[in-house]
């Protein structure tokens, strides 16, 4: 009751949904029901990338894929649904919502642009980049925004009730900071189909990703200042707008850092439980995004920093199965979300008739200011940066990077999220944006193909660097900053080197859970690959190479076999083709070979002779290195000794030497035993002076040891002339 003493009235709540439509006591259970608003929406949105797929398979084999990108494909499906859908009856109003885009949509994408980055090609371009990316926004945008207020001005955009149109300075400059800036998405479905070179398009590329900072500090100023009003703008106004351009970059860029080597040190602890390593590279990259988003930073630059900071942390970290899921998913999760952007720009375009506002005039002095000032900043900036390169924008490199100025969904998007209320001229912006995005992505995206063809620009082929390339390219960028050195000049080359002595010496310790491991594992593999290619060529020339099993026949160790029990050949043992060679251990160690061979000398030949000059994957690679040239030397030095004992020929220095040794013979002569066939593998065979020049790298050790005439204090000579070492190990 109340303080009257009246009733109260008593307010029932209405019950939620999940409460409502339940059975009757008259109704029956029915056997199943169709609830089709429930799940409407992720319904539909299945049903759409399920057609759009079935479409882009029909599309991937027919002949249209030679002459039209597979993004005007997807846009005219999106038309041909919008157009279905204003024939149904009811609501219409599908549009593609700004927060649905920048929320879900872009964020794989930019995440897949940013791991798969070629990390080299990207900062040695990065001014350049950086160049055309801020400054020639900006440019863009003033120039643009100056030339539509102009016409403004002058009249020329019609009445409107008798009144002629009017756009405001801060709106033109609203609208052409939205419109200056070239799309990443365009790029990625239209460049990467085309297969230019990989300097320009890391150069369209990075311009796209980076001016992505300029474009949001841009409309967010302009859009403030539309706010405050233009008669009540101050001084700090336009200082804000301009630290803020500073702040919103260099910070989206320091939080995909954090967040990318946060994702490099969790990934070093994952090799207990394998399954969840994928989630932390999606996790991570995505609080990346939402954070810099949330802060009103640049969330685009903080998911590239931070995919491209974690990589090759991550890579080193995680197993090879959790590897390839990785980069599986990520390529998956960025084309489902292109179709969907693609296909809602068609659906869009279509459904949002109640926010169009045709202007044929305003629309047409936009395309042709976009044409003139996009042209003419390439034009100029090219001229600009080439003073400074080494490797110049050819001119055929400009025009196709003029007219790879296509615009996309980041445009059409921040133009939806313009208020009436704020900016008077919306629905003209809306309309004209829409024509832009369609002009660009039809007229340029399918002509640039045959015009790249036409003015036979260079193409990117996609092939491994061999190893030799690798090894100049290390080589190379040394040379170049200990050039920079000299010069007393810190350039790109010598910060290079200096981040990856940091990283090697700090971050890897750190970041990287078994950081001793070998890196390269293929030069290891190649060398494998090139001994067992060496063992099966001796096999085929001569029969056999130490046989196993039964017939393999031992015969004891004599004086002239070192020590080592040697076998006869068998020509049936062993088949030419065996992919790898077994070799039997000896029952006893090798003894050692002179009275000044040490016990590390000792260890050497016993490994040698088990693994037939293999190196260990458990090994260091110093030690690998050691055992492969040591190995060599050894056998050199086996081969010398026998040719004294057996009385073989030797070279010209040594007979001088070798005369006592044989005038001692005339008192003790004894029977010649029957010689031994030697098994010395084809590397420690004798070549002739004219094949030296052939071979290859590896096998110049075949060449006998010259005569040393002058050597330093700690090297020794034996009886014979030869440089050894202080443990008497023959130095090649």
């Amino acid at each position: 009751m109340d303080a009257s003493g009246g009733d109260q009235a008593v307010i029932t709540p209405e019950p939620p949904a999940y409460c409502q439509n339940h059975l009757g006591p008259n109704d029956t259970l029915p056997l199943a029901k169709l609830d089709w608003e429930k799940v409407s929406v992720p319904a539909t949105i299945g049903l759409w990338i399920f057609l759009s797929s079935i479409a882009r398979i029909g599309f991937s084999v027919s002949p249209l894929k030679k002459y039209i990108p597979e993004s005007c494909v997807l846009i005219c499906i999106g038309l041909v649904i919008g157009m279905v859908v204003l024939l149904m009856p009811g609501d219409s109003d599908v549009k593609l919502e700004s927060d649905m885009f920048f929320l879900f949509l872009l964020p794989p994408i930019m995440l897949e642009a940013g791991y798969f980055m070629p990390m080299k090609p990207f900062i040695n371009n990065l001014s350049t980049i950086l160049m055309f990316a801020v400054v020639g926004t900006l440019f863009n945008a003033a120039t643009i925004g100056l030339s539509l207020y102009a016409v403004s001005e002058a009249g020329w955009l019609g009445y409107q009730d008798d009144k002629p149109i009017r756009i405001s300075l801060l709106e033109c400059f609203t609208f052409s900071s939205l419109i200056s800036a070239v799309d990443p998405v365009a790029v990625i479905a239209v460049f990467e189909e085309i297969h230019v070179n990989q300097v320009l398009f890391i150069l369209v590329f990075g311009e796209s990703l980076l001016n992505d900072a300029v474009t949001v500090v841009l409309y967010r100023m302009f859009e403030a200042f539309n706010e405050i009003g233009q008669d009540n703008l101050v001084a700090w106004d336009i200082y804000a707008g301009f630290l803020s351009f500073f702040i919103v970059g260099l910070g989206g860029v320091i939080v995909g850092a954090m967040f990318g080597f946060l994702a490099a040190f969790t990934s070093r602890f994952t090799n207990h439980i394998r399954v969840i390593e994928p989630v932390f590279v999606f996790i991570i990259s995505y609080l990346s995004y939402l954070m810099a988003e949330m802060m009103s930073l640049s969330s685009i630059m903080s998911i590239v920093t931070c995919a491209m900071v974690m990589k090759p942390y991550v890579e080193e970290n995680f197993s090879s199965r959790s590897l390839t899921t990785t980069q599986n998913a990520i390529k998956m999760l960025s084309s489902i979300s292109e179709t969907i952007i693609f296909i809602f720009l068609g659906v869009s375009t279509l459904t949002e008739h109640y926010n169009h506002t045709w202007n044929t005039v305003f629309v047409l002095y936009t395309l042709v200011f976009i044409f003139i000032y996009r042209a003419a900043g390439c034009l100029w900036q090219s001229v600009l940066v080439n003073r400074f390169r080494m490797k110049r924008i050819t001119n055929k490199d400009m025009f196709i990077m003029s007219y790879g100025g296509i615009r996309g969904a980041i445009a059409f998007s921040l133009s939806a999220l313009l208020c009436a209320n704020i900016v008077a001229a919306n629905k003209i912006f809306f309309t004209t944006t829409i024509v832009v995005v369609m002009f660009t992505m039809f007229v340029q995206g399918i002509t640039i193909k045959p015009i790249v063809n036409l003015l036979a620009v260079k193409k990117h082929e996609h092939t491994e660097p061999t190893m030799n390339e690798e090894i100049f390219s290390r080589v190379n960028d040394h040379a170049l900053a200990g050039m920079e050195l000299i010069l007393g000049r810190e350039g790109q080359n010598h910060l290079r080197q200096r981040w990856i002595h940091f990283n090697n010496k700090y971050l890897k310790l750190l970041l990287i859970r078994d950081h001793k491991k070998v890196r390269h594992q293929q030069i290891l593999d190649v060398y494998q690959r090139l001994t067992e290619q060496a063992a099966a060529d001796y096999i085929e020339m001569h029969g056999a190479f130490h046989p196993t099993g039964s017939n393999a026949i031992k015969q004891p160790a004599t004086d002239e076999t070192d020590g080592l029990n040697e076998f006869k050949p068998s020509v049936n043992s062993v088949s030419s083709d065996v992919p790898r060679i077994s070799v039997v251990e000896p029952d006893v160690e090798i003894q050692p070979v002179g009275s000044r061979k040490s016990q590390e000398a000792r260890r050497q030949k016993n490994i040698l002779v088990k693994s037939m000059f293999r190196p260990s994957v458990s090994e260091p690679p110093r030690r690998k290195e050691s055992l492969m040239y040591r190995s060599m030397k050894i056998q050199l030095q086996h081969k010398l000794q026998r040719q004294r004992r057996t009385g073989a020929a030797v070279p010209h220095h040594r007979q001088q030497s070798g005369h006592h040794a044989h005038h001692g013979d005339h008192h003790h002569t004894k029977q010649p035993e029957k010689e031994v066939p030697q098994m010395s593998p084809p590397w420690a065979q004798e070549k002739p002076q004219s094949e030296l020049t052939s071979l290859p790298p590896w096998r110049h050790q075949d060449v006998k040891p010259a005569k040393v005439t002058a050597l330093p204090p700690w090297l020794q000579h034996d009886e014979d002339g030869y440089a050894t070492d202080s443990e008497g190990s023959l130095l090649v």
